[in-house]
């Protein structure tokens, strides 16, 4: 009951559209998306702080990350296997704006701070959610949903004075990932429901090739010949490349240094993670409001978290598991309020 509900659309929806929506949403589907949103995202979180921690320029591996999904996106139109989408280049930009720099800033936090401490602070997604719909739509929440906020703010709070580790840098990119996300999230909602017929996938994909486009010279004045000359230092190994090292996301370079066929192989599967994990996730939207995916999301940081502390052995302080804990049932008791559980309750004693 309570996940039919939070599929359910936003308030500015007219009935019309409500039922609408309420006749595509597919219960089976939207498990299938989550779950392979969830997995393909794990992976994307481990191959990248492997690549951050052996080789320190963001940048240029958030643009490999975005050019990645050109393998796929290319072929896929090209050769007729979908539909070149009709869009507004003007929004579609906006949209690469707010998903470009979101996508940076996640790279930036997660190269600076730990896996688990990133994704603690960027359980407060919900929070920026909420603000982005009201800048985008005028929507106002209720009293109730304001309040249920509040354990988010609080545990990732707790949980950022608990890190061993704390780094301003890392927890400030998170919070601009967060505002950039939620605003990625609102304006692509709006963008499928009032300009040219897109699907979740298509809208990404040009989203993906605006994205490369606006983010490459930012790359290129921020790192450039630098980031050449780290490649070089770095790949110095001669070993032949090893697929089944690649497919076990295996990477140290205290062990010895990769190849450069290996690190770049490398570098593409992460990013083919990332692409496939957001293509996911618009999947997703489509059948979710942004608050709603807000949620998703923050139940999906849980499994990051976790996978996080086990594959590079930190695991968390025992505030920063109350800190933790605090803002994952924030964001529950949130999606209580939100999708109206708790009133249905009351209404049915």
């Amino acid at each position: 009951m309570l996940f039919s509900r939070i599929i359910s659309s936003p308030r500015t929806m007219s009935p019309s559209q409500k039922t609408g929506m309420a006749q595509k949403v597919s219960i089976p589907l939207l498990l299938f998306y989550l779950t392979a949103w969830y997995v393909l995202n794990v992976q994307y979180n481990l191959y990248n702080k492997k690549i951050l921690n052996a080789y320190d320029f963001p940048y240029t591996t958030a643009l490999i990350q975005l050019g990645s999904g050109l393998l796929y996106i290319i072929p896929k139109y090209a050769l007729g296997f979908a539909k070149w989408p009709s869009f507004s280049s003007s929004n579609i930009s906006l949209l690469s704006f707010f998903h470009g720099g979101g996508h940076y800033a996640t790279v930036m936090s997660l190269g600076a701070g730990s896996v688990a401490f990133a994704n603690v602070v960027k359980a407060g997604e919900p929070l920026c959610s909420v603000l982005m719909g009201f800048l985008f739509n005028g929507a106002i929440p209720a009293l109730m949903e304001l309040i249920a906020l509040l354990p988010i703010i609080a545990g990732v709070m707790i949980a950022s004075m608990a890190e061993p580790e704390f780094s301003m840098f890392a927890f400030g990119c998170a919070m601009l990932s967060n505002f950039l996300f939620a605003a990625r999230g609102t304006y692509a909602k709006i963008c499928m429901e009032k300009g040219p017929k897109m699907s979740g996938a298509d809208l990404f994909a040009m989203n993906t090739i605006f994205a490369f486009v606006l983010m490459a010279p930012i790359t290129f004045v921020m790192e450039g010949q630098s980031a050449i000359t780290g490649f070089e230092q770095l790949t110095t190994g001669k070993a032949p490349l090893d697929y089944m090292a690649l497919i076990n996301g295996e990477l140290d370079v205290k062990k010895g240094k990769p190849s450069p066929s290996y690190f770049i192989a490398y570098q593409l599967v992460c990013g083919l993670y990332y692409y496939f994990y957001n293509e996911m996730a618009f999947m997703v939207l489509d059948l979710l409001d942004p608050v709603g995916q807000a949620v998703g999301n923050t139940v999906k940081r849980v499994v990051i978290i976790v996978a996080g502390t086990i594959v590079f052995n930190k695991p968390l302080t025992t505030n920063g598991i109350i800190g933790s804990s605090v803002a994952i049932g924030g964001v529950l008791l949130y999606s209580l309020v939100k999708s109206g559980a708790l009133s249905s309750k009351k209404k049915q004693s």
